[in-house]
């Protein structure tokens, strides 16, 4: 038995993956409003960065001051430019120290692209399972990118529950995973961007099998965020409920 819980953090992500022997996040911004579901023993098995920004990482120092240790922090393979508007030098700067702490310390850690094949998942450990279906190496590695095409996007196995984490994905990276990928979610859709337009991509919504769509938003932080035609998508494609953790609260999943 196991819990899945998608928190209310306001506009940020983060999510509490609670198995028999371990402790795993997705994101972890403002963590600390959540620290009673934390491990007491102050481990975590794992620790999915999706991307270098600080709506996504940041709980990271929250964690590095109250004394826990991470196994593995694993992150996306972004390489920020000089001059690169789609992530500050101050995020990037920060979200690499606290990586190099955690290093420090004894955490392992991996920079990941896209599964070469499905067959197996990157990792099955404490009664979970993890498949890595984005970025693509093409994607995050033109001329034109931005730190979104190279989010992580993250299938997880829990029991008999099947999550999608999409992160801050891009339309691109999700149209690749659309045009390449089978069976990705079947189930629940993190979705990309806290309901922006930008990560709502029609083929790969379309083509998730979404029972439940999970938007982790706050209003009124940016304009159009959540924007109403992507919500409309979302209900659209999802079989149950598109819940928001700004009118919906946290929710959680027993598996």
């Amino acid at each position: 038995m196991g819990a899945l819980h998608c928190l209310s953090v306001g506009c940020g992500d983060a999510t509490v993956i609670i198995t028999d022997t371990a402790t795993f996040l997705v994101d972890c911004y403002n963590i600390h409003w959540h620290e009673g579901i934390l491990p007491e023993n102050k481990n975590i098995r794992g620790v999915f960065i999706t991307h270098q920004h600080e709506d996504h990482y940041a709980g990271l120092s929250y964690l590095k001051d109250q004394g826990y240790t991470l196994d593995w922090l694993i992150y996306c393979p972004y390489d920020r430019r000089r001059g690169d508007n789609s992530v500050t030098l101050d995020e990037w700067n920060e979200f690499n120290d606290l990586k190099n702490y955690f290093v420090s310390i004894g955490t392992e850690t991996l920079a990941l692209y896209r599964q070469e094949s499905f067959d197996n998942p990157f990792w099955e450990t404490n009664g979970a399972r993890f498949w890595i279906i984005g970025p693509d190496f093409e994607g995050t590695n033109s001329d034109t990118r931005e730190i979104h095409d190279a989010s992580l996007v993250i299938t997880a196995v829990l029991g008999e529950r099947h999550i999608c984490f999409a992160g801050d994905a891009s339309d691109s990276s999700l149209q690749y995973i659309s045009d390449h990928t089978n069976n990705f979610c079947n189930d629940i859709l993190h979705v990309s961007h806290h309901g922006s337009i930008n990560g709502a991509n029609l083929d790969f919504t379309r083509s998730a099998d979404i029972k439940y769509a999970l938007v982790s938003t706050e209003s009124g932080v940016y304009d159009n965020v959540p924007h109403d035609t992507a919500l409309q998508r979302y209900r659209r494609y999802t079989e149950h409920d598109v819940l928001r953790t700004d009118v919906n609260g946290s929710w959680v999943w027993n598996f």
